[in-house]
């Protein structure tokens, strides 16, 4: 009785499996290679080609408008549908080189870069449209274009960078309902996101951020960059969501060398610019090189090799700020963001001239005859760093700023 029992529970069973399998291959489903609707069997049935595995539990996007954040648990990313801006730089390298879209392409790399010569405020401005309402509790930045060219300069710091921003917040199915958020960025690259809490704000539409004012670059001062955003809600980032960057995660950024301790490779010749056509301030450290260290400051590429901007205590008489070989410091090059000038205008005679910004660097023996048209590379401590010629000799060197008369923010290089 008891086998009896058993076999038909065992037969009923079966019977109930085959009726659920068939069940499962009688659902129709779209073949994925040529489109052919309504199939309902293992293969399709216009060509031929196998159905396609349900997708695991884990890939089931359940939020459709939330994304994972790599390496974040308690954040997750609010999608954006659609990115527009004010406008973008078009230039010869690519016309879509700056688009808005880089700004969101989870590449610190590229960026949205605009120009801002006819001014800021309304007239430049992101727009991010969420789509699905989602609520948003923080903005994260990374300010500044984070890349470099193909000679290792760095372009953070050559071009302009968002400083103070508006952050408009319109509401999905509140037509005119909006709050406004003042923030500033910090002048910062190759670091961790900047986070910015802004506190719940539920069911947003879209997000409108308005530049009011920038950090000039030296080189660009009007060409504004903005590596990424990211529009973020505080939940847990359990949602079995596939974030659609997967497959690329942008560059990542090692920890960068402590440029105040550079140590030498051998004796310490110097320029005082970057170039043989400069004049000497000397050479330094000749026995005791290899338990040196110096600042560095600075490169420059003179079309054959590079150049080091270096600051150091010359045994306690005096300081310098002057330039070497790349060959004679022990640096990573591509560390070191490039010099360029940053005005030009006109010094007075004068006798006081320094190797640095300020009375404890050495005094040059050079003394400026006349009145000189000078290209402007340095601005602190109330000294200005001047390049001219004198005879047949270049100099960079540093003079009171009461003594020159510079205009400052000129663009000297044409397009980047």
């Amino acid at each position: 009785m008891r086998n009896r029992f058993f076999s038909c529970f065992f037969v009923l069973l079966s019977l109930f499996l085959i009726i659920c399998m068939a069940c499962a291959q009688a659902e129709a489903w779209v073949c994925p290679d040529c489109g052919q609707a309504d199939n309902t069997g293992n293969f399709c049935s216009n060509c031929g080609a196998a159905r396609p595995a349900a997708p695991a539990e884990a890939e089931i996007k359940e939020h459709p408008g939330l994304w994972k954040i790599e390496g974040v648990h308690d954040r997750v990313q609010v999608g954006v549908a659609r990115i527009d801006a004010s406008s973008y730089i078009q230039n010869k390298k690519g016309p879509y080189r700056w688009e808005p879209a880089k700004a969101i392409d989870h590449d610190e790399s590229t960026c949205w870069q605009f120009s801002a010569k006819k001014g800021l405020g309304k007239k430049a401005w992101l727009s991010l449209d969420t789509e699905y309402g989602e609520a948003v509790d923080e903005i994260w930045f990374k300010n500044g274009f984070w890349a470099y060219n193909d000679k290792g300069g760095e372009q953070y710091s050559i071009n302009a960078r968002p400083r103070e921003i508006l952050v408009e917040i319109s509401y999905n199915g509140e037509a005119g309902s909006s709050d406004t958020i003042a923030l500033t960025l910090r002048d910062e690259c190759f670091q961790d996101w900047q986070r910015f809490d802004i506190g719940r704000h539920e069911a947003v539409n879209f997000i409108n951020i308005s530049i009011q004012s920038v950090y000039k670059g030296s080189r660009f001062p009007n060409d504004v960059c903005l590596s990424e955003v990211m529009l973020v809600q505080k939940a847990s980032s359990d949602y079995g969501m596939d974030p659609w960057w997967s497959s690329s995660s942008g560059t990542v950024y090692e920890s960068r060398q402590d440029l105040s301790k550079i140590s030498l490779l051998m004796k310490l010749a110097t320029r005082s610019g970057p170039g043989t056509q400069y004049d000497e301030p000397g050479t330094f450290f000749g026995k005791n090189w290899k338990t040196t260290t110096v600042r560095a400051l600075g490169k420059s590429w003179d079309g054959s090799t590079w150049w080091v901007l270096v600051d150091f205590s010359n045994g306690g008489k005096a300081s310098y700020r002057v330039w070497t070989g790349l060959k004679r410091v022990d640096v990573e090059i591509d560390q070191l963001p490039e010099v360029y000038p940053i005005g030009q205008g006109t010094v007075s005679a004068t006798s006081n001239t320094y190797r640095g910004p300020g009375g404890n660097y050495a005094r040059a023996k050079v003394s400026i005859n006349g009145w000189k048209d000078v290209v402007a590379y340095g601005r602190e401590n109330g000294y200005v760093e001047v390049e001219f010629i004198q005879g047949s000799k270049w100099y960079r060197l540093w003079v009171p700023e009461s003594e020159t008369s510079i205009d400052w923010g000129n663009d000297f290089s044409g397009e980047n």
